[in-house]
């Protein structure tokens, strides 16, 4: 990380709506009584969540095909250089659901909490990406973005969350986020990604596979990933 790259944190306030496209995994049991413990969870997380991110703004360049050079640090995949290659300037994230919120944790053996609440930080996290998303648009008055995440697609795993940390100098502590040599984060309902201007409507759920994804945007397409790896 370059010493003159200033890095931002910003406070995200915890949305608890389910958003367009989320899917619940598959229940069969009591609905009424899962609303009711639904309601008890959310309200417990909805008084302790703050959820927060650190971005920064990071110049790039491209190498070869395959490879993207973001201030300095490389990173591997052909979509990623695709989508960068005629930008001048990119937006890495990292944002979590935070400590107080990864701390709630359901009874021994309550089943229904540990379900909901599961699905409660689920949601919680694919709001403060979605947030970062529009305030990185508003701050850098970008007229159109998209944004990739290490691990989504089979091109770009969740390895190369490593590199996208060192652009942060460790200043995702500020956030107590931190991340394994093999890429997992912790908290677990963490995410770290790159915003970048685009004006061509790319969604990178369309590159994914992973059909019950609850923070699925939009329909698996090989059409598109094919355009893309040629």
């Amino acid at each position: 990380m370059t010493e003159s790259r200033e890095v931002y944190q910003l406070d995200i306030p915890p949305d608890f709506e389910i958003p367009p496209g989320f899917r619940l995994p598959v229940f069969h049991g009591n609905r009424q009584r899962l609303n009711a413990v639904a309601r008890e969870m959310t309200e417990k997380a909805r008084n302790i969540a703050h959820p927060k991110a650190v971005y920064t703004t990071a110049g790039v360049s491209c190498v070869d095909r395959d490879h993207v050079d973001i201030d300095g640090v490389r990173f591997t995949s052909r979509i990623l250089n695709k989508k960068l290659c005629n930008l001048k300037t990119v937006y890495p994230f990292i944002t979590t659901i935070g400590k107080e919120l990864d701390e709630l944790k359901a009874p021994p053996g309550e089943i229904w909490q540990s379900f909901v609440l599961d699905s409660l930080k689920t949601l919680v996290l694919i709001s403060a990406a979605q947030y970062i998303t529009d305030h990185i648009k508003k701050v850098f008055s970008l007229p159109n973005v998209a944004l990739m995440n290490p691990g989504e697609l089979k091109d770009w795993p969740i390895s190369q969350q490593l590199p996208l940390f060192r652009l942060f100098g460790g200043q995702e502590k500020s956030i107590g986020v931190s991340v394994s040599e093999g890429g997992a984060m912790r908290p677990l309902k963490s995410r770290s990604g790159i915003v970048f201007e685009d004006n061509t409507g790319f969604v990178s759920c369309r590159c994914c596979t992973m059909e019950r994804c609850p923070g699925r945007r939009a329909a698996y397409d090989p059409a598109v990933v094919e355009e893309l790896m040629n």
